[in-house]
């Protein structure tokens, strides 16, 4: 059971690491000021933000170990962190 805990914990730091990753891009390259206070507002991907959702689930649907919390937080957290300091 324990391993299992582990393999889970790396799992997710995989999927933290690449949300943060895939957020630093969004920041860059497509957030507006209101993306950003949206993810702020909602500290993390806003709910009614179906399309884009479903791009990344859809980006991710062929890894059955794809763990949408883990990203959601890596991706939240570097577009909060850039909201926080504009």
């Amino acid at each position: 059971m324990e391993k299992i805990a582990q393999i889970n914990k790396v799992q997710n730091k995989k999927w933290y690491e690449q949300g943060y990753a895939d957020g630093l891009e969004f920041v860059q390259n497509e957030a507006d000021y209101e993306d950003l206070a949206a993810i702020a507002r909602a500290k993390g991907i806003p709910v009614n933000w179906d399309i884009f959702r479903a791009e990344i689930l859809n980006k991710y649907l062929n890894n059955p170990l794809f763990d949408f919390q883990a990203y959601s937080e890596g991706f939240s957290q570097v577009c909060i962190k850039f909201f926080e300091s504009i």
